[in-house]
């Protein structure tokens, strides 16, 4: 795609670009705001959360050097809105950048995306993303959560000549860092980041501040024709701030053998580093979305192990155990719902399904409208806001091709917006007090065989069902909300998959009154986090394996899958919860589109999760998460036509999961702690018949029907909350 690019002139802004370059996309124009000058023709240094001011003033010196026009603004707005999730304010200052992105969009039409170097900051990226949503176009963001050493070495390695133009933070000094080119100053960054120093080696915490003055990209290189001038802002004799106020800049010309211009050219740089041990290695900077699978199985082995090795640090420098057991306090829930939900514990509650029916296929739009409109009658009449739904659980009755599932996000983004919409005009009070306010997380599947019996339609009937899982407690629901912890991430990046839909990545629940085996007389807090369904897309491609055309072989396809749906998970899973991981399974729910699939799944699972959490020897033994944690299904069809998704809930405890190997019928029991009921599809079982109605008559959890289980003996699976004794 033609991008625009948000530039600083710092190292991380650059380097994203040149990831650009390298992925394909063709950088059209550069973006910068600005501080106000001052009368001298100098700018002024101001604090911003959003944008570097420093370095300005060679803005236009980099534009000239990667040929291609700059439009730049001068600051004067204010940060206002300090929540992490930001809303549109009129005198923000993120409101200058969508003001300025829209007269590059106005002149420049064609431009579909949007670079920026943010690496860990969810506050940039969550405004960036915002603004490139309300315009219409993609974030661009390759260097979100990379490792800080390994990125550091990728951006000297690229050949990117940047000095340190500021630097405030404890270790670094004027003499010896101030002006001095980074590939100079590498070795001693790294040692400033390891105990007892903690520096970041990226200046992510504002350490320190850049400006390129070279790279592989520019045409021309610029030049310092005099010494900078040195402004000192605290004379701190341990931790100055200080910075540059660059003068006298030149172009120089470089010979076309030094400029790279396409993604060809970059993917073959390969250039001398130095790492923490002052020792020169070569690695390539840039790599392929193609050779990052490379090895897939063994990579997301290693990044799981060792990120589980560090969990297994972390509670030994606590002095805590990694077989932590919670028990829910005893405290009653003065709020029921009884007879719309089932309750999971500690106020979250699983509704039961609401089904949307249109008789044609290309009336998606009117069955997503019916099934919502049931839900939102019923959760109405509890006073239930859409905004207390963490989770949507979404069954379509036909497969999930591009046209299905782009007709259907359209349907759910219209009806979900609306009910928020009528929230605001029927309650504007009670509004402002919804501060950070996450999306629901989504999980979405087909089965093309409903149970007719409950929602009587023809089999050539589209229908939409549509579960949801919220919070109905005691507490005050304003500071309930205010105290969730999600990730929504919209940018296009090596991390994991972009979502393109109204949904968040994760939602955490905290849960007060949860009491620790090993702390019988406090309380801890903790959380139920609810994960959106993760299939296997390539990242930077947003495409599945089998859809790229690289692979030779189906097995190939879905072995490179099904590792990336795992590795997705992690790193959703990490980013929520470092120190926990898969230490709190409380269920996990894997549905594949057919047998081998589901069972290469579980093998990937058990390798890279099982075996390196638990002390076991046995392949899907009893203590096993496989058996212990999971639920293994084979449904029609998945989004994109995946042949896996995952779907996960960690927490304070473990669901119990219980299989059966006889027939359901109207005489069979649900236990009443259950909220979750699968069963098996076919001719042969009996709760396809009309005793169906019966057996759910008193029963308001979830229900679906499957193709069939991982064990083809097991006719249901019942999932249950576990009671205290049996938690023991």
């Amino acid at each position: 795609m033609r991008f625009v690019a948000l530039v600083s002139g710092g190292k991380d802004s650059i380097f994203n670009i040149m990831e650009c370059i390298a992925h394909g996309h063709t950088l059209v124009a550069l973006v910068n705001l600005c501080p106000p000058r001052c009368n001298d023709g100098k700018s002024l240094e101001i604090d911003s959360f959003m944008y570097q001011s420093v370095g300005s003033e060679a803005i236009g010196f980099i534009s000239s050097a990667l040929k291609v026009p700059l439009y730049q603004m001068e600051l004067h707005k204010v940060c206002q809105c300090k929540r992490i999730l930001y809303r549109e304010c009129a005198d923000d200052e993120v409101e200058e950048l969508y003001k300025i992105l829209s007269r590059v969009l106005s002149e420049i039409p064609d431009i579909a995306g949007v670079s920026s170097g943010a690496i860990l900051s969810d506050y940039q990226r969550y405004r960036v993303e915002n603004v490139t949503f309300r315009l219409g176009l993609r974030s661009l963001c390759f260097l979100w959560q990379r490792c800080q050493q390994e990125l550091l070495e990728d951006i000297i390695s690229a050949g990117i000549e940047a000095i340190i133009i500021k630097i405030a933070s404890f270790g670094l000094t004027v003499e010896n860092f101030l002006g001095f080119r980074l590939s100079d100053v590498t070795s001693k960054l790294c040692q400033l980041s390891t105990p007892p120093w903690s520096l970041n080696v990226c200046g992510e915490g504002g350490e320190f501040e850049t400006i390129t003055l070279d790279c592989p990209i520019f045409h021309s290189r610029i030049q310092l024709t005099s010494e900078p001038e040195i402004v000192i802002h605290s004379k701190d004799p341990f931790s100055p701030t200080a910075y540059l106020c660059l003068t006298n800049l030149q172009l120089e010309a470089k010979p076309l053998n030094e400029i790279c211009q396409t993604a060809e050219q970059l993917l073959s740089l390969k250039r001398k580093c130095i790492n923490e041990n002052d020792s020169l290695h070569k690695r390539p900077p840039f790599i392929s979305p193609f050779e990052r699978l490379q090895g897939i199985q063994v990579k997301t082995f290693e990044e799981i192990k060792n990120d589980l090795y560090n969990v297994t640090l972390h509670e030994r420098n606590i002095g805590g155990s990694s077989d932590r057991h919670y028990q829910i306090c005893n405290k009653t829930n003065q709020k029921s719902i009884n007879d719309i939900a089932r309750p999971i514990g500690n106020g979250v509650w699983i509704t039961s399904n609401y089904y949307g029916i249109s008789n044609r296929l290309d009336k998606i739009r009117v069955a997503t409208e019916n099934a919502f409109s049931q839900m939102r009658n019923v959760l109405d009449s509890k006073e239930i806001k859409p905004h207390q739904i963490v989770q949507f659980i979404v069954v379509l009755s036909h497969p999930l091709s591009s046209d299905v599932f782009s007709s259907f996000n359209q349907a759910y983004t219209y009806e979900l917006n609306s009910w928020l919409d009528k929230v605001k005009i029927d309650h504007p009070n009670l509004m402002t007090g919804y501060m950070d306010s996450y999306m629901p997380t989504r999980v979405c599947i087909c089965m093309n065989s409903p149970p007719n019996d409950v929602i009587h339609c023809s089999e050539e009937a589209f229908t939409i069902s549509l579960s949801a899982i919220l919070y109905f407690g005691d507490i005050n629901i304003c500071e309930w909300i205010n105290s969730l912890h999600g990730l929504y991430v919209q940018s296009i990046s090596h991390w994991a998959p972009a979502n393109i839909g109204p949904y968040s990545q994760a939602i955490a629940v905290p849960i007060s009154n949860i009491q620790s085996d090993n702390c019988s007389t406090s309380c801890a807090t903790h959380y139920f986090t609810f994960y959106s369904g993760q299939i296997g897309l390539i990242p930077e491609l947003e495409a599945l394996p089998a859809e790229t055309g690289h692979f030779s072989n189906h097995f190939d396809a879905l072995q490179a899958e099904s590792w990336l749906s795992l590795r997705h998970c992690h790193r959703v899973m990490k980013y929520m919860s470092s120190t926990e991981l898969w230490m709190n399974l409380f269920l996990g729910i894997c549905y594949a589109t057919d047998e081998s699939s589901l069972s290469y799944a579980r093998n990937c699972f058990h390798q890279a999760v099982c075996l390196q959490t638990l002390d076991i020897t046995d392949t899907y033994g009893n203590t096993c998460h496989c058996n212990k944690c999971v639920v293994w299904l084979i449904v029609t069809n998945l989004p994109k036509n995946a042949s896996v998704e995952w779907q996960w809930i960690t927490g304070p405890s473990t669901a119990l999961i219980t299989s059966m190997n006889t027939a359901l019928n109207d005489k069979s029991i649900i236990p009443t702690n259950t909220f979750m009921l699968f069963y098996r599809h076919d001719d042969n079982n009996q709760l396809n018949k009309q005793n169906l109605s019966v057996l759910l008559k008193h029963y308001r959890g979830f229900i679906l029907p499957v193709v069939k289980f991982a064990d083809p003996s097991t006719t249901a699976v019942i999932i249950s909350v576990q009671s205290e004794k049996q938690s023991q």
